[in-house]
């Protein structure tokens, strides 16, 4: 029997609920912040009107003069609890509509006050004040409202105490003035856009904070410390509010999208028209069910002002990953995260929102004779989400779906229609239960649904995942975390083998024993689990150890994001750091690494390490630098599905520096190189230059060289009396260059440009073919083949976006934008520079120019 997920998510609340009394006692430990004395409170002032809020400078007059004064910051960095080199003073005030937070920054040099004109939620380094309130005050979740010297507004939604969401946008309102003391800035957060308990909304958690561009000094009300487990369970306590006016508590976005895509014509090709106009409509809504819990729901929504991803060129077994851009998944997906893989901080797990509105898979090939055409993306019809809170529990919710799409084929003056995606309805749901100790548990269930009709049964049909994860901490500096997840996947029997065939398994490996191919399977399941003793908080030291596993059939690309199954391994991490600034640095990192990996059959896939530091200097120059270590290993996947063989060790080296981003001109760069010391070796550089020369320009220039040389670069596999699994001696080149111009009017209108030219050309030589994988001697494990293929590549393409964005109110923009794709690949496997970079911008462009208009309403 198969649980709808309102259901399941209904039956996480009721269980959460009855286990939380084993943990009850958590919630009589101290309240966050109570270490070395009281939590810092200040009392928000009642006030009659917002008219009555002047703004000329001073705060000692009018409403705001009865307002208590915070004075009290102190330096987090560079010097944690020395006073700041410039006093600041806040003050609060509240009506039934918003919170009014004034901050008078005080600077005997007003005239070296930096404010850099950029787009919303970019950062630079300028004069920064920023308020964090914790409406919950449950010391896990805020809000945070900046503002800069030149009014440029940023705002990001802060979870699970240290994680940021800056995809969150509210739509609030700030003032600011410059004057002969200084600046100042006054807030207006309307309640509208927070959440809250109204049974227990007398009290917020608060904190301000202020940068001095110039110095690149930041003082907190209350002390942030570095050293703390986290930042929203640091903040102070906001009393005194008396919430009792009635909150606006629908937001409406019509928006209406007119464009034009232009093409080259291609006589003969129905599929082609060299002008193609259309115009759309939709809406995204937000509703309040309640103070604490938030319906955001978006019907045919657009994302046509979203830049293009980058070029790749994937030569792996394994799927390019892609982070999400569209701001209806990107806002607020914090909550969703149930992270499965994690690497230098990039972590991905069960949701995975790029599957929702993907390309579709069922696109055929052109006949010899005929065309061929499909949609790129598969049409989202409509999605909602439910965020926030139900007692102690943070809750989300979503639900999506996306309609059937066809592709067309025409050959023989016949034009023919199949399904290449069905319609499909994803849906999420997720439950965390948090304690007063910043201890929580988590639930988590998604499950995608697919109406199947002829021709898509290659598709499975339905797929579930679900699982719990935690993070209880051990006293204030300690934590034991992990998760445990399950996956169940149903289908027809060619989808199930298909997914059995796929990279991410590859049962169909002759020298797999624990594994075997089973073509009348109709389903898949497996598992994964983690488990984690990290020191996270302190000054000088901090760990994590952690063992985990994914079981041969665990699966969940279906709406998450997963490369391959069936592995175990272990990882440590050991870190020495230091945040108290010395003569030359501020503060420096050296960072000790360690880690295995099996398959289920315990073969070594992995075993290395490496050792790395980071530093920031005194003159906020950056640098770090790393020495990497493999050990052989055992690639099961070397084939494609064939057996796998050994891997020779490598060594690598990698080294970045950055020189201080406040000057008008910034360089920086990156390199990366390695060898197996078999004649396989890659080595990238990456300069880029980044000029700004009034503060309401920035230009930047990032250039990319590769060159990777392969002496086994898996080309195919051939058949005959036996298969013969072929490789090559692989030289390639890959040249990009990443183009961009910001040029910011105001603070709500700006003009964005980007370009990115990129080329990558293979050649391959000396083919040769696996004979014994498991060989130890590199000569034993490949004999010369004769191969008839040309797999040598040169992959060209050009792509731009760029828009003209207004803000003409607050939560109402109108966006300009033209984005243009140009791309061409040839069997031509040298490089050259001039022929090949002038082929990308020579290739046939496509052109796509849209203005989207949408107006915000709030009743």
């Amino acid at each position: 029997m198969r649980l709808p997920p309102s259901l399941v998510f209904a039956a996480v609340l009721l269980f959460t609920s009855s286990v939380s009394a084993t943990f009850e006692t958590a919630r009589h430990a101290a309240t966050p912040g109570d270490a070395g004395g009281a939590v810092p409170r200040i009392v928000a002032t009642p006030v009659d009107s917002a008219s009555a809020l002047r703004l000329d400078g001073d705060l000692n007059e009018g409403a705001w003069s009865k307002a208590p004064a915070i004075t009290a910051f102190v330096q987090r960095d560079p010097h944690e609890g020395r006073p700041p080199s410039h006093p600041t003073e806040a003050r609060v005030l509240f009506d039934r509509e918003a919170l009014y937070v004034a901050v008078r920054a005080f600077d005997p040099d007003p005239s070296k006050i930096v404010g850099i004109l950029t787009r919303r939620d970019t950062e630079s380094p300028s004069d920064w004040v920023s308020i964090i309130v914790d409406s919950y005050h449950d010391h896990r979740t805020a809000y945070e409202f900046s503002v800069n010297a030149a009014g440029v507004k940023a705002d990001r939604y802060r979870f699970n105490d240290t994680n940021e969401d800056s995809g969150w946008d509210a739509v609030w309102d700030v003032k600011v003035v410059r004057d002969d003391k200084g600046w100042l800035a006054r807030f207006t957060i309307p309640f509208s856009q927070l959440r809250f308990d109204p049974a227990h909304a007398d009290t917020f958690g608060l904190a301000i904070t202020r940068r001095i561009g110039r110095l690149n000094e930041l003082s907190t009300w209350p002390l942030l410390s570095k050293s703390a487990t986290g930042v929203v369970s640091s903040l102070g306590e906001l009393t005194g509010l008396t919430l009792t006016g009635a909150r606006k508590r629908l937001e409406l976005v019509p928006y209406g999208v007119a464009q034009v895509q232009t093409q080259p014509s291609d006589p003969g090709n129905p599929f082609v028209d060299a002008r193609d106009p259309g115009a759309t409509m939709g809406a995204d809504v937000k509703f309040a069910l309640t103070p604490a819990l938030t319906l955001t729901g978006t019907l045919n929504p657009d994302f046509g002002q979203v830049e293009a991803d980058p070029a790749v060129v994937n030569l792996s077994a394994f799927e390019t990953y892609f982070n999400e851009r569209r701001p209806f998944f990107m806002e607020g997906s914090g909550i969703f995260r149930f992270n499965i893989d994690c690497n230098d901080g990039e972590c991905r797990g069960l949701f995975y929102s790029r599957r929702i509105g993907r390309t579709p898979r069922g696109v055929p090939a052109a006949p010899a004779d005929g065309y061929a055409w499909s949609p790129a993306q598969t049409t989202i019809v409509g999605a909602a989400k439910m965020t926030g809170r139900v007692g102690a529990f943070s809750v989300g919710a979503l639900t999506a779906l996306t309609s059937e799409e066809f592709a067309s084929v025409y050959a023989g003056g016949v034009t023919t229609r199949t399904v290449a995606e069905p319609l499909t309805g994803y849906s999420v749901a997720r439950a965390t239960r948090e304690f007063a100790n910043q201890s929580s548990l988590g639930f988590m269930a998604t499950s995608t649904n697919r109406h199947l009709t002829e021709g898509t049964g290659f598709l499975p049909g339905h797929a579930y995942t679900g699982g719990t994860d935690w993070d209880w901490r051990l006293g204030k500096r300690y934590s034991l975390s992990g998760y445990w997840a399950g996956s169940v996947v149903r289908g027809s029997e060619e989808a199930i083998t298909g997914l059995q065939q796929s990279a991410v398994h590859a049962y169909q490996r002759p020298d797999a024993d624990h594994v075997e191919l089973d073509p009348t399977a109709t389903a898949l399941g497996g598992m994964s689990a983690n488990l984690n003793i990290a020191r996270i908080g302190g000054n000088r030291v901090r760990f994590s150890n952690g063992v985990w596993m994914k079981t041969p059939g665990f699966d969940i690309n279906d709406l998450g994001f997963l490369q391959r199954a069936d592995e175990r391994g272990v990882s440590n991490w050991f870190q020495i750091r230091e945040d108290k600034p010395s003569r030359h640095l501020r503060l420096w990192r050296v960072n000790f690494n360690h880690w295995a990996l099996w398959n289920f059959a315990g073969d070594r896939m992995a075993w290395g390490g490496n050792v790395n530091a980071n530093a920031r200097t005194t003159g906020n120059h950056q640098v770090s630098a790393g020495f990497n270590m493999e050990a052989t290993g055992f690639d099961d996947r070397l084939t494609r599905g064939g057996p796998g063989g050994l891997v020779t060790p490598g060594r690598s080296l990698w080294h970045s520096f950055s020189t201080d981003d406040r000057k008008a001109l910034r360089f920086a760069y990156d390199l990366q190189a390695g060898t197996d010391g078999l004649g396989s070796s890659r080595f990238t550089l990456g300069p880029t230059i980044e000029v700004r020369p009034s503060s309401a320009v920035l230009a930047s220039v990032g250039l990319r060289f590769s060159k990777n040389i392969d002496q086994t670069q898996w080309v195919d596999t051939v058949t005959g009396t036996r298969e013969h699994y072929v490789f090559g001696y692989l030289h390639q080149t890959t040249v990009s260059a990443t183009m961009r111009l910001n040029f910011t009017v105001t603070p709500t209108l700006s003009i964005q440009l980007y370009a990115q030219p990129f080329v990558s050309a293979g050649a391959y030589t000396s083919f040769k073919e696996l004979v014994d994988g498991r060989a130890q001697r590199y000569e034993d494990r490949y004999a010369p083949y004769v191969y008839e293929g040309h797999p040598d590549f040169n992959y060209r393409s050009f792509r731009t976006t760029n828009v003209v964005r207004w803000e003409y109110r607050p939560g109402s923009t109108l966006f300009v934008v033209w984005q243009q794709g140009r791309e061409e690949s040839l069997a031509e496997g040298t490089f050259s520079f001039r022929r090949d970079f002038g082929n990308a911008f020579a290739a046939a462009g496509r052109n796509v120019f849209l203005v989207k208009m949408a107006h915000w309403f709030n009743f």
